[in-house]
């Protein structure tokens, strides 16, 4: 007997669904480790206008770039794909997969904020095209808001449990908080004056905001700046 076509449906998207809610780590890693290439590389292409620069900081910071784009990226990245993709595909979840998974977080966490201090850094530089901070921030701000989505749901995770968590998101009466959920909270904090859509429920988590919200006040400023530098040009 065959299925209707609406069972048949439904079938499917409850597989797909299924699917995603069991990979969507290795397809959100994916996601962010391209946009955090694409931006290093455009930035690493404008080499003569950037190495003009009179800065020792941003020249340092370009020569920290070009590292990461030429040596480090040709060593790992390779790597990193090919375990992200084969989590995708693989039938079981392997036991070392929550260990990666980390580790590659750490690693992006870490390369977000070198990646803000270097975006901070170009804000003051003259001889730096303007557009060249347009399209850093246009690259930065998507992965490094859905980057702090993860890292709320991972302390969930990690120190939270089903009756208690460390943050609280504010969504639809959904029987849990998805991970999903964090993600679109954090972001929504780039259109909101406060980081509304999330509360911490401990001194810590709270402070864990303040710095996210400081954080997204800061590329509001460089946003904001370049802007009007840009319409003061024409």
């Amino acid at each position: 007997m065959t299925r209707p076509d609406g069972a048949a449906g439904q079938h499917g998207a409850n597989t797909i669904r299924a699917y995603l809610s069991r990979r969507w780590e290795p397809i959100f890693f994916l996601v962010v480790t391209l946009l955090l290439i694409a931006q290093v590389l455009l930035f690493v292409s404008s080499e003569t206008s950037v190495l003009a620069s009179t800065s020792a900081a941003v020249a340092a910071f370009f020569q920290f770039e070009s590292f990461i784009a030429y040596r480090f990226a040709y060593l790992a990245t390779p790597m990193f794909y090919l375990l992200l993709l084969y989590l995708l595909v693989c039938r079981s979840w392997p036991s070392w997969a929550r260990h990666f998974l980390d580790v590659i977080g750490i690693y992006i966490v870490a390369r977000i904020f070198v990646q803000l201090i270097g975006l901070n850094l170009l804000v003051f530089d003259s001889v730096t095209p303007r557009f060249t901070l347009i399209t850093q921030l246009l690259f930065f701000l998507p992965y490094s808001l859905l980057v702090w989505g993860w890292i709320y749901w991972r302390l969930d995770e990690l120190f939270g449990s089903d009756n208690y968590k460390l943050f609280q998101i504010d969504c639809e009466q959904a029987p849990r908080q998805r991970p999903i959920d964090y993600l679109v909270a954090s972001l929504t904090s780039a259109f909101s004056a406060t980081i509304s859509g999330i509360r911490g429920r401990s001194a810590r988590a709270k402070l864990l905001l303040l710095v996210h919200g400081i954080f997204v006040y800061d590329l509001m400023g460089l946003t904001l700046s370049r802007a009007v530098a840009l319409i003061q040009s024409n």
